[in-house]
């Protein structure tokens, strides 16, 4: 379960101006991901805007990128779907073409009951032939409580959980009652208050176009240069805040725009960027291009 651990892009899904999925701009966007440093990417989840797709093409999506990325990353698909039969079909697809891991968020909009949800990820766990890892987002699904995470925590294919939450003390608690489990930090903006907190990665949308941030601040942390991690959370958020105004979707593959990898717009109904938008991101992520060729220069002398 160690080689699960570190700094996973949540990758987002490039589109073509009709809306379709853009194949030819997946590669370049996997390069990226390498070169920024990251330890892998976790695919079709809520940054890949994976709830405006069909199925097919979600299991299109994540086999496409595990075929650009040739064993350089690695790989945690992501499943969650309302209905318990298409999440199994989509951790079919991710088991087929070649995912270290699956993911699925809790099955949402119905009011589901404790034993419905609970049911449903044993469920996805018994018959995957991938390690599950439980998708804790109470802002946007049903929270758990620290007991029901443990309960889960104890099947035998069920290996962590993505916790995206500002809840740090249950993070805490959840280390400590499962410390053979692999915790990750969701939330970009506190990302060094989770591996504080016993983290041992992160999943998040900034990394697609700054995981080179957190890859160091994450050796800064482990190193225990806190003043040094400290500035680079700092640096990022940042960024965050501009990201939260314009839109974090649509604002992301602004940046990755920027940075020179195209990725399109994103599906409607999330807006279009604006030039002022564009502008306020540019002058945002000025400081992390400057640091990232600093740090360049640094590594090449």
């Amino acid at each position: 379960m160690t080689k699960l651990e570190g700094i996973f892009s949540a990758l987002l899904t490039p589109f073509s101006e009709d809306e379709s999925i853009d194949r030819r701009s997946i590669a370049p966007l996997i390069d990226f991901q390498v070169r920024l440093g990251v330890d892998g990417v976790y695919v079709g989840g809520s940054s890949g805007e994976a709830m405006l797709q069909s199925l097919e093409e979600r299991a299109a999506y994540l086999s496409q990128v595990a075929e650009a990325a040739g064993g350089r990353l690695k790989l945690i698909a992501h499943v969650g779907t309302i209905a318990t039969r298409d999440a199994l079909s989509l951790a079919e697809a991710a088991a087929k073409t070649g995912y270290q891991a699956i993911s699925a968020i809790p099955p949402f909009y119905y009011d589901f009951s404790r034993p419905e949800v609970m049911a449903h990820y044993r469920a996805l766990a018994d018959a995957s032939g991938l390690p599950l890892i439980v998708y804790n987002f109470p802002a946007r699904t049903s929270s758990f409580t620290l007991a029901e995470l443990v309960e889960l925590l104890s099947h035998s294919n069920i290996i962590g959980i993505k916790h995206t939450s500002s809840d740090m003390f249950q993070l805490e608690r959840i280390r400590n009652a499962a410390p053979e489990a692999i915790v990750y930090n969701g939330y970009d903006e506190m990302c060094l208050a989770g591996l504080a907190m016993g983290a041992q990665g992160a999943i998040g949308t900034t990394y697609n176009f700054m995981g080179d941030v957190f890859v160091a601040l994450r050796a800064a942390a482990a190193a225990g240069r806190l003043e040094e991690a400290r500035k680079l959370q700092v640096m990022a958020n940042r960024v965050v805040q501009v990201l939260i105004k314009v839109g974090v979707m649509p604002g992301s593959k602004a940046l990755l725009e920027i940075m020179g990898v195209p990725c399109g717009h994103s599906r409607r109904p999330f807006r279009r960027i604006e030039p002022a938008d564009t502008a306020a991101l540019r002058e945002a992520i000025a400081p992390i291009i400057a640091w990232r060729e600093e740090a360049n220069g640094r590594r090449s002398v």
